[in-house]
């Protein structure tokens, strides 16, 4: 059976005019696949691109050849800013092999992406910074635009967290954060991080259990405000039943002793831009940005995704009840130890 293979990459961390009634099969050759989230945080700014290929046969079994994906050789690709609607820059990016995919149905462990270590520019009150990402292709030049996400004002309000087993049951509980300037959809993940020493004579060791907390429109957030601030809640129970699948629930080990510090919870925000609210919500990927059957698209004349994020992470207390709470479980062997 003839079939027609889509390279989709998800990308962690992973849309003006679109056209989402494409003929695959009549232009399979001319169907590029772009993947981009444009982090002005970031170090490093990637992009996916290949195309789709039409083989006969086993699809599967051509996605594990890089080149039925890659387009060959290297693409002129270049990313145009522009600060309130004028060009002011214009970055070629080049291209690198990362070696680490883990197995599965594309072509592994090396991965072609395109990439720059030029800084991107964040939005301030005064400027609004556009990028525009041009790639020559074989057959044609493709264009498309983001508009960069956030700014120094997207940040988080809340000091602490609490899961105290007093609040099981009831309202969730509540943490604020300010919105960033552009931002049409938000991830946000939790994160506790404790030391562990298995016997005395051991040296402690980090651990860490993370845990999402939801993905969540600028829609939803705004009817939801405290003051100028955006709320998501939280279940307590969600914390303790996430640390019992991690630890077990009754896995009590002679010598074992787990420290918790003064700022044990990181919180982790990322917000999108509307071309991603868009693909997230049009593919049901309402669980994250990296999930989901992404068959819609806002490439012009292709598949996937450009647009922007950006991410704030703080590392809070915990509060209340909740520090006496786990160092009363005698199973798990918790000892506060604030700043130490």
């Amino acid at each position: 059976m003839r079939r027609l293979a889509l390279l989709l990459l998800a990308m962690a961390s992973i849309l003006v005019s679109c056209s989402t009634d494409i003929d695959l099969y009549a232009d399979y050759k001319q169907v590029p696949i772009i993947y981009g989230l444009l982090d002005a945080n970031a170090d490093t700014n990637f992009i996916k691109i290949t195309r789709a290929f039409y083989v006969e046969g086993d699809a599967y079994q051509a996605a594990l050849n890089p080149d039925s994906s890659n387009y060959p050789g290297k693409l002129d690709v270049r990313l145009i800013e522009f600060q309130n609607g004028d060009s002011i820059r214009e970055i070629v990016l080049d291209t690198i092999t990362l070696h680490n995919k883990q197995p599965g149905v594309f072509y592994h462990p090396d991965q072609k992406l395109y990439y720059t270590t030029e800084r991107l520019k964040a939005n301030t009150t005064r400027n609004h910074y556009t990028y525009r990402l041009k790639v020559v292709l074989p057959d044609r030049i493709l264009n498309t635009k983001a508009d960069m996400v956030g700014n120094s004002g997207f940040d988080i309000q809340s000091l602490g967290v609490n899961f105290s087993k007093e609040y099981f049951g009831m309202v969730p509980r509540r943490f604020n954060f300010f919105p960033a300037i552009n931002g049409a959809i938000y991830q946000v993940s939790m994160s506790f991080t404790f030391l562990e020493q298995r016997t005395p004579d051991d040296d402690s060791v980090p651990r860490t259990m993370s845990w999402n907390i939801g993905t969540f429109t600028d829609d939803l957030f705004t009817s939801h405000m405290d003051g100028d601030a955006y709320v998501f809640h939280y279940q307590p129970e969600d914390f303790y039943s996430n640390l019992i699948d991690f630890l077990g629930a009754d896995t009590a080990i002679p010598g074992l002793q787990r420290f918790i510090g003064d700022y044990p919870v990181e919180i982790s925000i990322s917000a999108g831009g509307e071309k991603l609210r868009q693909y997230v919500y049009n593919n049901d990927l309402s669980n994250g940005f990296t999930a989901g059957d992404n068959e819609f698209t806002l490439i012009d004349h292709g598949y996937g995704v450009f647009s922007s994020r950006m991410t704030i992470k703080r590392n809070v207390r915990l509060a209340g009840e909740t520090v006496p709470e786990l160092v009363a479980n005698r199973y798990w062997g918790f000892k506060f130890i604030g700043g130490r």
